[in-house]
């Protein structure tokens, strides 16, 4: 019996190189005979440019469905995604891991009345039961929880794409990439958007970057990020925040470091105003240099850090860009 797996991809420029990753796990770990199907759903054309980013697998279906109703809510993929799935009619739903894509599908998985794992980082076949269960960190990263999905006509997970993973890929021979049209019905009448603010962008490559500059709420005063992003400029580097700055709404989502955040592998960490919660600790891998600095002597950050320093978050930052400054200048 063919297996088939259904790769829904919402269009990002930057997502596609990832889907190479994403293939590259499925075809590792799902060891039966398949058939992968990608459904990239996009309200902008697709050139050849673009899509050669993609590293496909031998037999592996690309299907492009092109919609203008596609847009920054998500109404018109959750229709897109179900009508593909009956189509298909899949074993298994397949997507990279960000909320965005978890709030379709998990409003797609109710529909199919399906199971639905998320934020997982692997997949394994249980012979002894003719299961596949998924791996995702627990208890501060110190277990990996086995998720099986139970009397599931379809089974429903999203993968955390981890920083830094080289893929192997075969030379593409049999793929086959078609633009499809999908009939979404237009309900933006049942929406009424009153405002649209478009957020500054920042280039902060959090996920690649070498030296991350971390903070959390020790920096008092939301005011006070920006010295963080002054200290990341002169040194090269990205800033990242634990969670309670963006329940705070002091920071953006995009830069959450953690368990339910972005998983980072930097080589330099400093820690300023971080507690060390451990679903903040689980997300920032294991850096060879740990720079911790926080008032509270206690802080659970010194037992991993390599240097600790016990003062003023916002202060010491101060100090930092003051020092590098004149060092740089010296350069």
């Amino acid at each position: 019996m063919e297996y088939t797996i259904f790769v829904p991809v919402i269009f990002k420029e930057d997502k596609l190189q990832k889907v190479n990753s994403l293939l590259s796990l499925i075809e590792s770990k799902v060891s039966k005979q398949k058939k992968i199907i990608v459904g990239i759903y996009t309200n902008t054309f697709l050139d050849e440019v673009l899509l050669n980013q993609l590293k496909l697998f031998d037999d592996c279906q690309v299907f492009i469905y092109p919609n203008s109703n596609f847009s920054f809510y998500e109404g018109p993929y959750i229709e897109a995604v179900t009508k593909s799935i009956e189509e298909f009619k899949p074993q298994m739903v397949v997507a990279l891991s960000d909320e965005f894509m978890k709030s379709v599908l998990a409003r797609v998985a109710a529909r199919f009345s399906a199971g639905f794992a998320v934020d997982c980082f692997d997949i394994q076949f249980d012979e002894s039961f003719e299961k596949f269960i998924f791996l995702k960190p627990a208890y501060g990263s110190n277990i990996n929880a086995k998720i099986s999905i139970k009397d599931s006509p379809i089974t429903f997970v999203t993968i955390k794409s981890k920083s830094g993973i080289e893929c192997l890929y075969k030379s593409p021979k049999n793929v086959e990439i078609s633009r499809k049209q999908i009939e979404i019905e237009n309900k933006a009448g049942q929406i009424s958007f009153i405002e649209k603010i478009a957020i500054e962008t920042i280039d902060n490559k959090l996920e690649s970057a070498k030296i991350v500059i971390g903070v959390g709420r020790g920096i008092k005063d939301k005011e006070n990020l920006k010295y963080a992003f002054e200290l990341a400029d002169l040194l090269g580097g990205a800033v990242g925040v634990t969670r309670p700055l963006v329940d705070l709404g002091w920071a953006d989502k995009e830069l959450q470091i953690g368990q339910s955040g972005k998983i980072i592998s930097p080589d330099v960490y400093f820690a300023f105003g971080i507690s060390g919660a451990a679903h903040h600790i689980c997300g920032i891998g294991k850096p060879k240099l740990l720079i911790a600095v926080n008032k509270n002597k206690d802080a659970e950050i010194f037992k991993i850090a390599n240097y600790g320093i016990v003062a003023d978050a916002t202060q010491t930052m101060k100090s930092f860009i003051r020092v590098f400054k004149e060092r740089l200048e010296k350069c």
